[in-house]
Parts: structure tokens; sequence; C-alpha cells
């Protein structure tokens, strides 16, 4: 997902070119394009947990001129949503300009506002037209203030204070961002269902620098609800505090919402269920994968990953199941030896994950540096 200063400093700061969008797709997430006028960029928020080994890593807060970064009204122009450029103006948009810094990056949330029919662009998720949304703006850069490289991808979400962040997250509010690089910052605007119904509680903003949820990024306090840094992650786990203002919680809405992403993949009696799909990635590895699933040798192909260590592949199936991306190496091989990654992206032709065609990307790093993909398919039954 992703999105004043004077009139002077808006015209000399205002990019002339149009952003080169990399889509980073399918085992790091899943791309999707909407449009009212003009189409743009928008990367579907997946739903996913990583777990990754720590080391201790820190996380500090500053405020930077608010001249330092482009504007939320500057980010939603270059990115051609008049609409939500003049929300960004309004009376209900909220200035923060705080910025975090931990795992070697410089995190700023902006702005935010929220609303109906604040965009140009209204996202369709399975038929059904979203217009009630959550506007968050961030700008990310390398605190040595080395360029952001062209294939970053962050994870930017709501958690609401009381409800698990691994459940409750931008995956199931139907989330993503558009973004663009600007002089080696990465400016993002991130949308959501609308989370001001739970202003009477604690809502916050994370920043990732995964494409999917991390578990082990953020603490939650079973007792008090409340959600916290993980001090020990190592890597971007930003943690801001949305400034909502409490008169405008609604308690039908939340529950409405809460509801929705409970319904999305919840048994009978309301207990979130795993699918069969779930059950068997669950129980696949590197050294079984074999064992479970046929590779289609058609999909093979040894790439070379980019100075930024992207990896970028493309594939199609005979039946016209097809994916593509750029992922980034040390997302994939955290330790660098060589041999397949166990983390494993798949789709299922089922949009239930109980029957249908498995299809299951693997990524193996090569002695030489080079890393070999290729897709396997398995049938559930």
């Amino acid at each position: 997902m992703k999105r004043d200063i004077n009139e002077i400093l808006k015209q000399a700061l205002t990019p002339n070119e149009e952003p080169d969008f990399h889509l980073n797709q399918k085992i790091l997430h899943c791309v999707k394009e909407t449009s009212q006028m003009e189409k743009r960029t928008w990367k579907r928020v997946p739903a996913m947990v990583l777990t990754t080994a720590l080391v201790l890593g820190v996380c500090t807060v500053s405020a930077y001129a608010a001249w330092r970064y482009l504007a939320p009204v500057q980010v939603a122009e270059h990115l051609k949503d008049s609409r939500l450029s003049s929300a960004f103006e309004s009376e209900d948009a909220v200035k923060i300009n705080e910025t975090q810094s931990c795992g070697g990056y410089d995190v700023t949330l902006l702005g935010m506002v929220s609303g109906k029919g604040l965009s140009d662009y209204v996202t369709e998720v399975d038929g059904e037209l979203l217009d009630d949304r959550t506007y968050s703006v961030v700008a990310v850069e390398k605190s040595d203030k080395t360029p952001m490289p062209d294939n970053a991808e962050i994870f930017v979400s709501p958690f609401i204070q009381g409800y698990q962040p691994g459940r409750y997250n931008a995956a199931g509010m139907n989330g993503g961002y558009s973004s663009f690089l600007e002089d080696g910052v990465l400016y993002c605007i991130a949308e959501c269902d609308n989370v001001s119904a739970f202003a009477d509680r604690t809502i916050y903003l994370g920043v990732l620098g995964e494409t999917f949820y991390n578990s082990e990024a953020y603490q939650y306090d079973e007792a008090t609800g409340e959600i916290a840094r993980n001090e020990s992650y190592d890597g971007l786990n930003a943690l801001f505090v949305l400034p909502l203002d409490a008169s405008m919680a609604d308690s039908e809405a939340a529950e409405a919402l809460i509801e929705a992403i409970d319904t999305a993949r919840a048994s009978d009696d309301g207990e979130m269920r795993e699918t069969d799909a779930d059950r068997f990635m669950q129980r696949l590895t590197p050294e079984n994968i074999d064992e479970y699933a046929k590779r289609v040798e058609s999909t093979v192909m040894t790439v070379t990953p980019d100075a930024d260590g992207g990896i970028t592949y493309a594939y199609e199936l005979e039946n016209g199941a097809a994916g593509s991306g750029t992922v980034a190496k040390e997302t994939l091989f955290h330790d660098e030896a060589p041999g397949m990654s166990p983390q494993f992206s798949y789709s299922c032709s089922d949009a239930d994950g109980e029957n249908g065609q498995l299809v299951i990307e693997t990524f193996t790093l090569n002695e030489d540096g080079t890393v070999t993909f290729a897709a396997y398919v398995a049938n559930l039954e």
C-alpha cells in the first residue's frame, strides 16, 4: 500500500518522472492493480508468518523537520491521486512526522487520514469495492543515507490493542500499499480498512523490513493487550502509536471488522482454523518436498542475483497458472549456506484451500552464488 509544506516547496520537491515500480510477487507477496481513472501499482499485503534468527537490535525515536521529506500531499500527488492529496490537506488529516531508527533504517510516519471516498483509486477485493479506508504515509531510508534498493519491500500494518497482531493485521484488513523511490528514500502510502472505529483503544502502526508479518518482530501482552517492539529483533520493526481521537470509536463498526477477519478463515464454531493447504505446507521441508510434490521441469531456471540481491523469476504452467517477481536474496537465505530455502510460497486453485492444485515456489542457493528457482505442484484431496 503507498501514498504540507508551502506551495513553493511543493513545486520544488514534486518529482517530474513516473516511479519505476518493482513488483515483488508470489513468494513474498501478491500484486494487484486497481484503478478508477488511471492505473497505479497496488501491492496486496499477504497473510503469512515468518520467523528469523535474532540478535540484539535497538530502536530510537526522534523527530525530523517537516522539509526533510516529501509531505503526504506530495506523495499522493506523485502517485497521481488528487482526491487523496486533497484529503491530506483537510482538517481530518493527522500530521505526525515521527521518526524511529532501528535495524539500520530511519522510518518516518508522516501522516494519516481515514474516511470514505478519499482516493481516486477504489480498491476492489473479490468483486467488492472498498471505499472506507485508512491511509498512512511513511518514508523509509537507510540510516547511513545510502540509497534504498530498487526492490525494497516493507510490511506496513495497523495493530489494535487487545487483538493478537499476528492474526489481526493488514493482511486481514484488505491491506496493501503503493510506493516509489525519490532521492534514495522509499515513500509508501499504505491503506487498509478504516481502523478509526477502534479509537478508544491504542492503535499502532508497524513498519517491518519484511514482506510478511513476522511473529518475532513484536510482543503481545495477553493481560493488557498492549503491543511492543521486540528489542532483540534483528532488523527493521518500527512501531508507532496513531494519535486518534477516542470520540471516533464505533463499537459496531469495530465488531464488524473483527468478525470479517475471523469469518475469512473460521470454522463453524468461530475458531480460527487451518486449511488443508496450510496443513500440507506445515509438513513440507526442503528434505521431503520431492516426496509430497512434483517439480515442474519447465519452470526451472537459474538466476544470478542483481547488485541489490534481487532474484527475478517467471514461470507458467500448462494449466495457465503463472507467477513472476523479484525476491530479496537475504530474505530467503539468512546464513548464506547452499541449499533450498525452507521459506516456501504457495497458492491453491481452490479459494478455501481445501481442494485443487497447490503450486509451491522454491529457491535453492548454489555454491557459485546463483539461485535456482523451481515450481512444484501437488493435488489436495
